[in-house]
Protein backbone atom coordinates (compact mmCIF):
# COMPACT_ATOMS: atom_id res chain seq x y z
CA UNK A 1 0.00 0.00 0.00
CA UNK A 2 1.47 2.99 -1.00
CA UNK A 3 1.89 6.62 1.38
CA UNK A 4 -1.41 7.96 -0.63
CA UNK A 5 -3.54 4.67 -0.30
CA UNK A 6 -2.87 4.65 3.17
CA UNK A 7 -3.82 7.98 4.05
CA UNK A 8 -7.28 7.46 1.91
CA UNK A 9 -7.58 4.37 4.49
CA UNK A 10 -6.85 6.05 7.58
CA UNK A 11 -9.02 9.23 6.39
CA UNK A 12 -12.13 7.11 5.47
CA UNK A 13 -11.20 4.74 9.23
CA UNK A 14 -10.96 8.11 11.23
CA UNK A 15 -14.43 9.10 9.27
CA UNK A 16 -15.96 6.22 9.95
CA UNK A 17 -15.03 6.55 13.77
CA UNK A 18 -16.39 10.07 13.74
CA UNK A 19 -20.01 8.82 12.14
CA UNK A 20 -20.23 6.06 14.76
CA UNK A 21 -19.86 8.20 17.70
CA UNK A 22 -22.41 10.03 16.21
CA UNK A 23 -25.40 7.35 15.95
CA UNK A 24 -27.64 6.55 19.04
CA UNK A 25 -28.83 2.95 18.09
CA UNK A 26 -27.11 -0.41 17.68
CA UNK A 27 -28.56 -0.23 14.24
CA UNK A 28 -27.44 2.94 13.11
CA UNK A 29 -23.72 1.61 14.37
CA UNK A 30 -24.26 -1.46 12.55
CA UNK A 31 -25.41 0.58 9.11
CA UNK A 32 -22.23 2.44 9.40
CA UNK A 33 -19.48 -0.17 10.86
CA UNK A 34 -20.48 -3.09 8.22
CA UNK A 35 -20.85 0.13 5.46
CA UNK A 36 -17.19 0.19 6.28
CA UNK A 37 -16.04 -3.35 6.53
CA UNK A 38 -17.83 -4.17 3.05
CA UNK A 39 -15.46 -2.05 1.71
CA UNK A 40 -12.72 -4.48 1.87
CA UNK A 41 -14.91 -7.45 1.18
CA UNK A 42 -16.13 -8.66 4.33
CA UNK A 43 -19.51 -9.98 4.37
CA UNK A 44 -20.88 -10.32 7.69
CA UNK A 45 -20.19 -9.28 10.95
CA UNK A 46 -20.85 -9.84 14.60
CA UNK A 47 -19.86 -7.78 17.66
CA UNK A 48 -20.51 -8.97 21.24
CA UNK A 49 -19.21 -9.14 24.78
CA UNK A 50 -17.98 -12.21 26.60
CA UNK A 51 -19.56 -12.36 29.65
CA UNK A 52 -20.78 -15.82 31.32
CA UNK A 53 -24.35 -16.52 29.69
CA UNK A 54 -25.26 -18.22 32.93
CA UNK A 55 -24.93 -15.43 35.27
CA UNK A 56 -26.97 -13.55 32.80
CA UNK A 57 -30.87 -13.05 32.44
CA UNK A 58 -31.10 -12.24 28.71
CA UNK A 59 -27.70 -14.34 27.17
CA UNK A 60 -28.94 -13.01 23.75
CA UNK A 61 -28.26 -9.23 24.86
CA UNK A 62 -24.53 -10.31 24.13
CA UNK A 63 -24.60 -9.71 20.64
CA UNK A 64 -24.49 -6.05 20.10
CA UNK A 65 -24.91 -5.95 16.81
CA UNK A 66 -24.56 -8.51 13.59
CA UNK A 67 -26.03 -9.19 10.31
CA UNK A 68 -26.42 -12.92 11.00
CA UNK A 69 -29.46 -14.38 9.31
CA UNK A 70 -32.04 -14.80 11.87
CA UNK A 71 -32.46 -18.36 11.63
CA UNK A 72 -28.69 -18.91 12.31
CA UNK A 73 -28.45 -16.84 14.94
CA UNK A 74 -31.62 -18.27 16.55
CA UNK A 75 -30.09 -21.73 15.64
CA UNK A 76 -26.83 -20.73 17.11
CA UNK A 77 -28.35 -19.52 20.53
CA UNK A 78 -30.62 -22.71 21.00
CA UNK A 79 -28.22 -25.12 19.97
CA UNK A 80 -26.11 -23.85 23.23
CA UNK A 81 -23.31 -22.79 20.91
CA UNK A 82 -22.06 -19.82 23.10
CA UNK A 83 -19.94 -22.11 25.20
CA UNK A 84 -18.32 -24.43 22.20
CA UNK A 85 -17.83 -21.91 19.16
CA UNK A 86 -14.62 -22.21 18.22
CA UNK A 87 -14.07 -18.64 17.55
CA UNK A 88 -14.99 -17.78 21.20
CA UNK A 89 -12.91 -20.52 22.73
CA UNK A 90 -9.20 -19.39 20.55
CA UNK A 91 -10.23 -15.62 22.02
CA UNK A 92 -9.91 -16.33 25.63
CA UNK A 93 -6.38 -17.73 25.12
CA UNK A 94 -5.42 -15.01 23.04
CA UNK A 95 -6.01 -11.21 22.48
CA UNK A 96 -4.65 -11.15 18.74
CA UNK A 97 -6.30 -11.36 15.87
CA UNK A 98 -6.91 -14.50 14.41
CA UNK A 99 -8.75 -16.39 11.36
CA UNK A 100 -11.58 -18.81 11.55
CA UNK A 101 -9.44 -21.73 10.10
CA UNK A 102 -6.95 -20.81 13.01
CA UNK A 103 -9.76 -21.59 15.54
CA UNK A 104 -11.12 -24.43 13.69
CA UNK A 105 -7.62 -26.08 13.62
CA UNK A 106 -7.42 -26.02 17.49
CA UNK A 107 -11.47 -26.86 17.82
CA UNK A 108 -12.73 -29.82 19.50
CA UNK A 109 -14.77 -32.43 17.18
CA UNK A 110 -17.96 -30.60 18.72
CA UNK A 111 -16.38 -27.22 17.94
CA UNK A 112 -15.47 -27.93 14.01
CA UNK A 113 -19.23 -29.34 14.11
CA UNK A 114 -20.30 -25.52 14.72
CA UNK A 115 -18.34 -23.68 11.77
CA UNK A 116 -18.75 -27.06 9.57
CA UNK A 117 -22.72 -26.11 10.28
CA UNK A 118 -22.05 -22.21 10.19
CA UNK A 119 -20.82 -22.60 5.87
CA UNK A 120 -24.19 -24.19 5.01
CA UNK A 121 -25.34 -20.59 6.05
CA UNK A 122 -22.81 -18.30 3.88
CA UNK A 123 -19.73 -18.72 6.25
CA UNK A 124 -16.50 -19.14 4.62
CA UNK A 125 -13.72 -17.77 6.17
CA UNK A 126 -12.99 -15.04 8.46
CA UNK A 127 -10.83 -13.19 11.16
CA UNK A 128 -12.25 -12.00 14.98
CA UNK A 129 -10.82 -9.17 16.75
CA UNK A 130 -10.47 -9.88 20.81
CA UNK A 131 -11.30 -6.19 22.11
CA UNK A 132 -10.35 -5.84 25.85
CA UNK A 133 -11.53 -2.66 27.59
CA UNK A 134 -9.27 -2.51 30.48
CA UNK A 135 -11.78 -3.75 33.80
CA UNK A 136 -15.07 -4.76 31.28
CA UNK A 137 -15.30 -8.30 29.81
CA UNK A 138 -13.84 -9.30 27.01
CA UNK A 139 -15.41 -8.01 23.70
CA UNK A 140 -15.16 -9.63 20.16
CA UNK A 141 -15.25 -8.11 16.56
CA UNK A 142 -15.70 -11.37 14.11
CA UNK A 143 -15.82 -10.41 10.51
CA UNK A 144 -16.53 -12.96 7.74
CA UNK A 145 -15.31 -12.62 4.32
CA UNK A 146 -14.04 -15.27 1.47
CA UNK A 147 -10.53 -14.01 1.91
CA UNK A 148 -8.93 -11.94 4.85
CA UNK A 149 -7.22 -9.53 3.69
CA UNK A 150 -3.46 -9.44 3.36
CA UNK A 151 -2.27 -5.76 4.03
CA UNK A 152 -1.54 -5.35 7.61
CA UNK A 153 -2.36 -1.83 7.41
CA UNK A 154 -5.85 -2.59 6.33
CA UNK A 155 -6.45 -5.15 9.30
CA UNK A 156 -4.59 -2.25 11.66
CA UNK A 157 -7.44 0.06 10.73
CA UNK A 158 -9.80 -2.47 10.72
CA UNK A 159 -9.31 -3.25 14.14
CA UNK A 160 -8.80 0.31 15.06
CA UNK A 161 -12.76 1.05 13.85
CA UNK A 162 -14.14 -2.03 15.40
CA UNK A 163 -12.46 -1.42 18.94
CA UNK A 164 -14.45 2.09 18.52
CA UNK A 165 -17.05 0.57 17.77
CA UNK A 166 -17.37 -1.68 20.14
CA UNK A 167 -16.87 1.07 23.20
CA UNK A 168 -19.65 3.22 21.66
CA UNK A 169 -22.03 -0.01 21.81
CA UNK A 170 -20.90 -0.37 25.14
CA UNK A 171 -21.50 3.33 26.13
CA UNK A 172 -25.15 3.64 24.31
CA UNK A 173 -26.49 0.19 25.91
CA UNK A 174 -25.47 1.04 29.17
CA UNK A 175 -23.60 -2.23 30.15
CA UNK A 176 -22.27 -2.97 33.55
CA UNK A 177 -18.33 -4.55 33.38
CA UNK A 178 -19.84 -6.93 35.98
CA UNK A 179 -19.69 -10.85 34.71
CA UNK A 180 -17.22 -9.86 32.39
CA UNK A 181 -14.69 -12.56 30.86
CA UNK A 182 -10.80 -11.18 30.41
CA UNK A 183 -9.97 -9.49 33.56
CA UNK A 184 -7.20 -12.32 34.26
CA UNK A 185 -4.05 -11.71 31.56
CA UNK A 186 -3.81 -13.84 28.74
CA UNK A 187 -1.45 -16.52 30.67
CA UNK A 188 -3.56 -15.88 33.48
CA UNK A 189 -6.22 -16.92 31.97
CA UNK A 190 -4.91 -19.61 29.94
CA UNK A 191 -3.43 -21.43 33.41
CA UNK A 192 -7.29 -21.51 34.87
CA UNK A 193 -8.70 -23.50 32.03
CA UNK A 194 -5.94 -26.09 32.54
CA UNK A 195 -6.82 -25.72 36.16
CA UNK A 196 -10.34 -26.08 35.97
CA UNK A 197 -9.81 -29.05 33.34
CA UNK A 198 -7.75 -30.51 35.85
CA UNK A 199 -4.20 -30.58 34.93
CA UNK A 200 -1.63 -30.50 37.35
CA UNK A 201 1.17 -28.25 37.68
CA UNK A 202 3.60 -29.96 35.75
CA UNK A 203 0.95 -30.79 33.10
CA UNK A 204 0.31 -26.86 32.93
CA UNK A 205 4.06 -26.14 32.87
CA UNK A 206 4.73 -28.75 30.08
CA UNK A 207 1.58 -27.37 27.44
CA UNK A 208 2.66 -23.89 27.85
CA UNK A 209 6.30 -24.17 27.58
CA UNK A 210 6.97 -22.45 31.58
CA UNK A 211 8.81 -23.94 34.63
CA UNK A 212 6.78 -25.27 37.32
CA UNK A 213 7.81 -22.55 39.16
CA UNK A 214 6.07 -19.99 36.74
CA UNK A 215 2.63 -21.92 37.12
CA UNK A 216 3.14 -21.76 40.73
CA UNK A 217 3.43 -18.14 40.50
CA UNK A 218 0.58 -17.58 38.04
CA UNK A 219 -1.47 -19.25 40.30
CA UNK A 220 -0.57 -17.50 43.68
CA UNK A 221 -1.35 -14.07 41.57
CA UNK A 222 -4.41 -15.52 40.31
CA UNK A 223 -5.42 -16.43 43.84
CA UNK A 224 -4.48 -12.71 45.01
CA UNK A 225 -6.75 -11.35 42.16
CA UNK A 226 -9.40 -13.35 43.37
CA UNK A 227 -9.40 -13.87 47.24
CA UNK A 228 -8.82 -17.33 46.85
CA UNK A 229 -7.11 -20.04 49.45
CA UNK A 230 -6.85 -23.00 46.84
CA UNK A 231 -7.26 -24.26 43.59
CA UNK A 232 -10.57 -25.46 43.67
CA UNK A 233 -11.61 -22.05 45.71
CA UNK A 234 -9.53 -20.41 42.37
CA UNK A 235 -11.36 -22.18 39.78
CA UNK A 236 -14.74 -21.97 41.24
CA UNK A 237 -14.89 -18.40 41.95
CA UNK A 238 -13.87 -17.70 37.88
CA UNK A 239 -16.40 -19.79 36.67
CA UNK A 240 -18.50 -17.65 38.87
CA UNK A 241 -17.30 -14.01 38.22
CA UNK A 242 -17.47 -15.31 34.72
CA UNK A 243 -13.73 -15.19 34.02
CA UNK A 244 -13.39 -18.50 32.50
CA UNK A 245 -16.35 -19.91 31.00
CA UNK A 246 -16.52 -24.32 32.24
Amino acid sequence: MGAIQYLELATTGLETIDQIEETTTPKDVLSVYFGFVQNYGFTSVAMCQLANPHLLQDPASQIFISTWSEEWGQHWWTSGYMEHDPVIQYLLKTRKPFSWDTAYRHASKFGRKIIDESREYGFTNGIAFPITTGTGPLGCASLGCDDIPEDPKVLAMIELVSISCYMHLVKIKGLSSEYGLGHLSKRETEVMHFVAEGKTNWEIATILGLSEESVKAYLKNISKKLDTVNRAHSVSTAIRKGLIIP
